[in-house]
């Protein structure tokens, strides 16, 4: 056996034993079952149907209560969309681990930012959205952090002059250079082809086509490939699905190997560039039923045979140790039907030895990653004591409208107990209804009140008799466990962005700056990125309290001006109306330039002999004290007509302006000095 073919006969056995090829999607199939409610035998009616179970005989009675109790739904749910919102509106912060790195922190965050908010607004979200779902019901759920190239297709017109003059351009010393020369040579077509591929970003077949054209004089339109598509790729994975480990393995980091599993088209293995010969096998392997995962979402409503048509495809990303004994993650694509060919195999060497993958787990109770619970399983047997207690109650109110009716004993007769049946009594000559059960209503009332009791007092969820500190903690804990996910996440993110981005893009990003990292060699410094959020601020009335506690307490007492007021007004405008704060905001860099205009606009009617009215309570007045006095002395014009009193208008003008300015700064500082007792310090 060779040393290739003994490599996959050891991924298809490892990928077996991670459940790739076994039963491990009943785990699954089990808990999408309690969350949607769905059991053998069930009907549409949300009634037992003898018609549905066979020879089994429902209990108590055909045509009994059997409704559907999603407790587990609704718990994943509420869970859901509280991480979820936390998500959107925590704050994403890089953190530098090297003070060296501290000034390019910032400008970083606004790159992870820009992809976050705009870029990638609505891939996160669904990714965001699915990892928090299969954590909640799985009890484990992984992020899968990539990079996306997409390429296509843009005909240009191109001319024999055209690549005249890029030939010019080109290194004279390259076979670019004689590049006019090579086209108008038949015999030399193949050197012409590498000579056009070095200058334009062509295939060689439509390179080949132009040529032929550019030899007659003939312009031609010649498809240029364009890169559409340069950005990072995460997406939310299921485990047992999409994604499957050892099962030993307790750190996601130090696993033996993590199998990735997808369904492909035809068109989509031809277009991965897979090996040709891989891709045949592949299309002539039929696959084994236990290859194939009908999701239980989809099962009732699916044709058999949905699945025609795609194929499995395996990547195995294993982490080994090259030969200066450096970690490194190996990929391997194949099939595990397929033993003696690999789709793909190469080496990411941009990952720094670290899986692209990160798991996030509902709770961490034991090692093992796979041995976490979801609350699918935490709270099955709520959910059926509940489903028992309202079948109780349904099942007694039709009792209670159509109780049987007793009658005389008939011989021969075939009775059953159910609503509106008969029933055969020795007396004769009497008939009557036969009283319902003497089972109190409020006993299964109560039965279910304590099920959600005890169900809420388990996880922390808000109800009745539920202490709020409690419910505070237990929410906060479960956001934070899921945003260390995503700031792991952004890490490995902005990992790729070193590697992939250029520094143009950086810049267009971030904007310029001195302090802007050109080149990723610039950047390679330690930075870890972190996004928080406070639950309780989804209390709209808690949110308000600590903002006017900001402005009343914190703000009046800023001595040493370490508060951005612009950014504190900024977070109030997002507090009241987050949309409306996106339209009303400026910039920080805009504010400023906004305030500039309007006071050298102010300086210019001035100069010009009219006056600007006095304001009165205006919280930029120290800002634009500032830049009228650095207006003033970059203009010379300015500067020899207030000193030499040579526009004696516009003197008096410029005084009364900057005492205004002075007034409004003064009465700030005096209504701190009266709230505080202490005069500022900058005030000196």
């Amino acid at each position: 056996m060779s040393d290739l073919k003994e490599q996959l006969v050891n991924l298809s056995e490892e990928y077996q034993r991670a459940g790739g090829t076994s039963g491990t999607h009943h785990y699954q199939t089990r808990t999408d079952s309690v969350r949607l409610a769905r059991w053998r035998g069930q009907s549409e009616s949300g009634r037992k149907e003898q018609r549905y179970h066979d020879k089994e005989k429902v209990f108590p009675w055909d045509g009994a209560s059997d409704t559907r109790v999603r407790l587990v739904d609704q718990l994943v749910g509420e869970y859901k969309d509280l991480l979820v919102t936390a998500f959107r509106r925590g704050t994403l912060r890089a953190g530098a681990t090297e003070a060296n790195d501290a000034e390019s922190a910032q400008l970083l965050t606004t790159l992870l930012r820009y992809y976050r908010e705009n870029l990638l607004q609505q891939e996160l979200h669904e990714a965001a959205s699915l990892l928090a779902d299969y954590g909640q019901q799985d009890g484990i759920s992984f992020l899968q952090v990539g990079w996306r190239t997409e390429d296509t297709k843009k005909k240009i017109p191109i001319s024999l002059p055209v690549l005249q003059q890029m030939a010019l351009a080109a290194d004279p010393e390259s076979i670019a250079s004689r590049l006019p020369e090579l086209i108008a040579d038949e015999l030399s077509e193949n050197e012409a082809i590498e000579a056009i591929k070095m200058i334009l970003n062509v295939t060689t077949r439509d390179a080949r086509k132009g040529i032929k054209k550019l030899r007659k004089g003939e312009v031609v339109m010649i498809p240029i490939i364009e890169t559409t598509v340069n950005q990072p790729d995460i997406s939310a994975c299921r485990l047992y699905i999409d994604v499957f480990l050892p099962p030993e393995t307790i750190n996601l980091e130090n696993a033996r190997y993590i199998f990735r599993r997808y369904y492909m088209s035809e068109t989509e293995l031809r277009s991965y560039g897979f090996d040709e010969k891989f891709v045949e096998k592949v299309l002539n392997t039929s696959d084994h039923v236990s290859h194939l995962y009908q999701n239980s979402f989809s099962s009732y409503i699916a044709e058999p045979g949905f699945q025609d048509g795609m194929y499995e495809i395996v990547y195995a990303y294993e982490r080994k140790l090259d030969e200066d004994g450096m970690p490194e993650i190996e990929c391997t694509v194949f099939h595990p039907d397929i033993h003696d060919l690999p789709g793909k195999q190469e080496t990411l060497d941009y990952l720094s030895g670290r899986y692209p993958f990160v798991a996030y787990r509902r709770e961490n109770s034991v090692q093992k990653l796979v041995e976490t619970r979801g609350l699918s399983e935490i709270c099955n047997t709520w959910q059926t004591e509940i489903k028992t207690q309202r079948d109780m109650l349904a099942d007694r109110a039709s009792l209670y409208v159509n109780p049987p009716i007793v009658h005389a004993a008939r011989t021969g007769g075939n009775y059953e107990f159910k609503p509106g049946s008969t029933i055969a009594e020795m007396r004769a000559g009497e008939i009557r209804t036969l009283e319902p059960p003497r089972s109190s209503i409020s006993e299964s009332l109560e039965i279910i009140n304590y099920v959600e009791r005890q169900c809420n007092e388990y996880l922390g969820r808000m109800g009745p008799g539920m202490d709020p500190t409690v419910v505070a903690i237990r929410r906060q804990s479960t956001v934070d466990n899921y945003m260390a996910s995503w700031s792991k996440a952004f890490t490995k993110m902005f990992q790729l962005m070193q590697v992939f981005l250029t520094d143009e893009d950086m810049v267009r990003i971030a904007g310029k700056s001195l302090n802007m990292p050109r080149s990723a060699k610039e950047i390679q410094g330690s930075f870890d990125f972190r996004i928080v959020f406070d639950s309780r601020e989804l209390d709209s009335d808690y949110l308000m309290e600590k903002m006017q506690a900001l402005t009343t307490l914190a703000l009046p007492n800023d001595s040493a001006g370490v508060i951005d007021r612009g950014a504190l007004v900024t977070e109030i405008a997002k507090a009241i109306s987050p949309s409306l704060a996106d339209v009303v905001v400026m910039p920080k860099i805009g504010v400023s330039q906004k305030i500039y205009q309007e006071v050298m606009g102010d300086i210019i009617a001035m100069a010009q002999g009219n006056e600007v009215p006095p304001k009165q309570n205006d919280p930029a007045a120290g800002t634009k004290l500032q830049f009228a006095q650095q207006i003033v002395q970059g203009n010379p014009k300015y500067q020899e007509a207030l000193q030499n009193n040579a526009d004696e208008r516009f003197v008096q003008l410029m005084q009364g302006y900057m005492q205004n300015l002075q007034f409004l700064v003064q009465q700030e500082q005096n209504a701190m000095i009266g709230k505080t007792g202490v005069k500022p310090l900058n005030g000196q």
